[in-house]
């Protein structure tokens, strides 16, 4: 801008040929301008960052509860105006701030303690129900509900862990269907309330034994909005689609009661969805 102002003011001298005095005059003029725009910023930056200016936004921010920003803002106090009559006021509510800071910092803490002692007594309490199934071998240990059905229709949830490393392992959901004749099931269909899910073709497999069959698969579980759907519909009916025939169960809320449980045991001892 200061080029552009002296180059206007030589070209308005060209057209009669400036003498050595002209030009003189016009570098003059050109530093009497740049030294007026030194003084306006000079005067701009006492007025952003001047002593008194600093407090009152600061003691703004600290009435508005934004203690890092009253902080900021009187540190830049003392650093600038270390002189200032403003420096003891500016002392005096820094150590308010700092000491509000601290006392925020200590509730965080405290409260994060709190939720991490609540968190504790809900697994061990959920634990009591959780039955756990080690493989020697691959050093899993699966942990599903203790009252899980064993003969009937149901859908249950279990996870495994490797030295309580539960992350690494996906919540699954068993869906079991149990009788006197085969299904032969291919396809599931869950209605909860008014809402219908399709779990589409899916590969049971089969046993029987003592005059009885039954037809089961395990899945990984990657849909968590409909699970928790099924845990807390007041009507959740499951339909196992066969080749032929289909069998309709209903979800109890003692099974949706133990889905849950082993749903929470899985977040709280580390279960990432």
């Amino acid at each position: 801008m200061k080029k552009v102002i002296l180059a206007v003011f030589l070209l308005s001298l060209a057209g009669c040929g400036p003498s050595q005095s002209e030009l003189d005059q016009a570098r003059n003029k050109t530093l009497e301008l740049e030294s007026q725009v030194k003084a306006l910023k000079s005067e701009l930056n006492d007025i952003k960052f001047g002593a008194n200016q600093l407090l009152t936004e600061a003691k703004v921010a600290y009435d508005s509860n934004k203690d890092g920003e009253a902080n900021k803002l009187l540190t830049e106090l003392l650093n600038r105006h270390p002189t200032s009559p403003e420096i003891a006021d500016a002392k005096s509510l820094l150590a308010k701030v700092d000491a509000r800071i601290a006392d925020t910092e200590k509730q965080t803490q405290l409260a994060k303690e709190q939720k991490l002692q609540e968190e504790r007594k809900a697994l061990e309490r959920i634990t009591v129900n959780m039955r756990k199934d080690t493989d020697e071998i691959k050093g899993i240990t699966w942990i599903s509900h203790r009252n899980k059905p064993i003969l009937a229709n149901y859908i249950s949830l279990y996870f495994g862990t490797n030295k309580n490393n539960v992350a690494d392992y996906p919540l699954r959901m068993k869906i079991h269907y149990y009788g006197d004749d085969w299904l032969f099931v291919e396809s599931v269909t869950v209605k909860a309330d008014d809402k219908v899910y399709e779990l589409g073709r899916l590969d049971f497999e089969r046993d029987n034994g003592s005059g009885s069959v039954w037809e089961w698969v395990d899945l990984p579980v990657k849909d968590f909005d409909m699970i928790n759907r099924w845990m807390s519909a007041k009507r959740v009916i499951v339909r196992l689609e066969g080749n032929q025939y289909y069998k309709d169960f209903t979800l109890s809320q003692k099974q949706q009661t133990q889905m849950r449980e082993v749903y929470q045991a899985w977040k709280l001892m580390g279960g990432k969805q």
